[in-house]
């Protein structure tokens, strides 16, 4: 844990300082919301449905650029090497990585929601911890998988781009999930169907997340 909790502070301290994603990424939710303003004139059930699909269509490719840099200083610094004399096992960086990644996309995601919240008036409100879980459930599914595939970019000598061709055909059963979840949260739906969508991502997120903590010492070994 103390492995774990020092390469998350690591990382966000390095973002804090150098701002080389979150301001992007903030950047992108802003235009998103702001294109999606000039859809005012939708009905609410239109909005709700278009709002969702929009969400989860900025995370995916926002999240595409956040991913995609997981590794970068430590490639690009040439600490990597450094970081693998350390005892510390791939396992915890996975992990490590992982978290710092879904606080971003979360960060991210927390931007969009509430423009999309001031400027489509979305019923946000009725079902927070819903709403909260959702977006944990399909943040980890697409961190679990762009993590892993990020780190790939450590052996190759050139990664730019590889990692969307590789993490878009996975991430779609979540980000579909995802969005019908969330167009039924907004339509105050919390139905079977919710539900069953829901299990979907919990499924999704357990079996890629495991297979990060199984495949980690693979992908990175040069």
């Amino acid at each position: 844990m103390v492995q774990f909790w020092w390469i998350i502070h690591k990382d966000l301290t390095s973002e804090i300082r150098t701002g080389r994603v979150w301001p992007p990424l903030c950047l992108y939710s802003l235009l998103a919301a702001s294109i999606f303003s000039f859809q005012m004139d939708l009905l609410p059930g239109q909005r709700g449905h278009i709002a969702a699909s929009l969400l989860w269509l900025v995370t995916l490719f926002a999240g595409m650029l956040c991913m995609d840099r997981t590794f970068v200083a430590e490639r690009e610094d040439g600490c990597w090497h450094a970081l693998r004399l350390y005892p510390v096992s791939m396992t915890a960086i996975y992990f490590a990585k992982l978290a710092v990644n879904v606080i971003t996309l979360s960060v991210m995601q927390l931007v969009l929601i509430a423009l999309l919240v001031i400027i489509a008036d979305l019923p946000l409100a009725n079902h927070p911890w819903a709403m909260l879980s959702l977006t944990l459930l399909g943040n980890l599914g697409l961190a679990a998988v762009g993590t892993l595939f990020s780190a790939l970019g450590l052996t190759m000598s050139r990664s730019n781009g590889i990692l969307s061709l590789l993490v878009l055909p996975l991430v779609i059963p979540v980000v579909i999930a995802a969005t019908q979840a969330t167009e039924l949260l907004w339509e105050d739906d919390l139905g079977t169907l919710f539900w069953r969508w829901i299990e979907l991502l919990i499924v999704f997120d357990v079996v890629f997340i495991a297979a990060g903590a199984v495949l980690i010492d693979f992908v990175t070994e040069e």
